[in-house]
């Protein structure tokens, strides 16, 4: 059988990227499995990556975030799966569906709620709501999200509770790894707080960066995005330059050294398009302690307050100071809550489960 992945992108080094290729390195030990996403450029391109073919539909324009593809439903319905899995919010996605008028099954992975461009509501939630009453099921990472969304909560009866998981594999240690983190040791004298993700608004570095002033540790950000400039500069401005490092991209093994080394990561998100935090799972898997935000969403729902590290409440420097202080001056506590991580993890998040669960989902729509 046939099953098809709709999705913004594949292969990029996104969240929402990395459970696409997670779920297609699952399901292709048991189906026929092939990737449909936007490409970049305007030409039209398949490939075979891990045995899977991946077609990346020609873009015509990115318009605010958004893929303009038009010969995107022709290649949905050319590929003709026995069952479509959508990666939601996705409007390129959601359009090309109802066009194409597929009569197989369908369901979606419901990533995260619209916080931002709010003028597009009026407009896309129609479209979305069609969508979703079309569909067999929606995954959804936690049930406090899918409660909590304004958009999720009236398709309850569809909604399977689907919570992402993290490789063993990827993230265990290796000789390498273990010399960086001895490198990192001399590199970062003290304390050391951490920070991997996109930079974009919804994850709250301004925050973190305003809460630094008040911790005696140093504080190492990973990752790329379009707040680069502007997080750089409140650094300079509030006179952090010598304990807040911007580093860019890291690879698997370098965040691996870098969790290691770290005494807590915090994950300071502002609103619900954070819906679940998958770097609190690395971190927790490495037996890092973790201080997140309550935004309503799955965050809360990983970390555990007090049993997998803190919750404090978004956009409060204050309290997130606090928190990240609390955690680096109880050893006691830190090492409680790296127990706590570690066996969470291992529990209710690993790859192996989740890929139990969605073999299991497949199963019963296939069956």
């Amino acid at each position: 059988m046939k099953v098809l992945q709709v999705a913004h992108y594949y292969g990029s080094p996104g969240g929402i990227e990395r459970v696409v290729s997670q779920f297609c390195a699952c399901l292709k030990q048991e189906y026929e499995v092939e990737v449909l996403v936007a490409n970049e450029g305007a030409k039209t391109e398949e490939t075979i990556e891990d045995g899977v073919r991946v077609t990346r539909v020609g873009r015509v324009a990115h318009i605010n975030r958004m893929s303009i593809c038009p010969t995107f439903p022709s290649w949905l319905k050319k590929k003709n799966p026995d069952l479509v899995h959508l990666h939601l919010i996705n409007p390129l996605a959601e359009l090309s569906y109802l066009v194409s008028n597929l009569r197989c099954k369908a369901i979606a992975t419901y990533h995260m709620d619209i916080t931002r461009q709010l003028w597009m509501k009026p407009i896309h939630q129609p479209m979305l709501d069609r969508v979703l009453n079309k569909l067999d099921r929606i995954t959804v990472s936690s049930q406090r999200f899918a409660e909590n969304s304004p958009v999720l909560s009236r398709y309850m009866d569809k909604v399977h509770i689907l919570p992402f998981g993290i490789s063993e594999e990827r993230f265990k240690a290796t000789p390498f790894n273990r010399s960086l983190t001895e490198e990192f040791k001399k590199q970062y004298a003290g304390k050391l707080v951490l920070f991997v993700g996109r930079l974009t608004h919804y994850k709250g570095l301004s925050v973190l960066v305003e809460a630094m002033k008040k911790v005696d540790a140093t504080c190492v950000i990973i990752g790329t995005g379009y707040l680069r400039e502007t997080i750089k500069e409140q650094i300079k401005e509030e006179g952090l330059e010598d304990r807040v490092h911007l580093i860019g991209h890291a690879s698997d093994e370098e965040l691996v050294a870098y969790y290691d080394r770290a005494d807590v990561f915090v994950l300071p998100s502002i609103n619900r398009t954070e819906s679940f935090g998958i770097t609190q799972l690395e971190a927790m898997s490495r037996g890092t302690p973790v201080v997140c935000t309550e935004v309503g969403t799955g965050t809360t729902t990983i970390n555990r307050h007090e049993e997998t590290g803190l919750v404090v409440p978004p956009q409060d420097p204050e309290m997130l100071s606090q928190a990240i202080n609390r955690i680096l001056s109880d050893e006691a506590l830190a090492h409680k809550l790296s127990k706590g991580a570690v066996e969470r993890y291992k529990t209710y998040y690993s790859e192996a489960v989740m890929w139990q669960n969605l073999r299991s989902l497949y199963s019963e729509l296939l069956a």
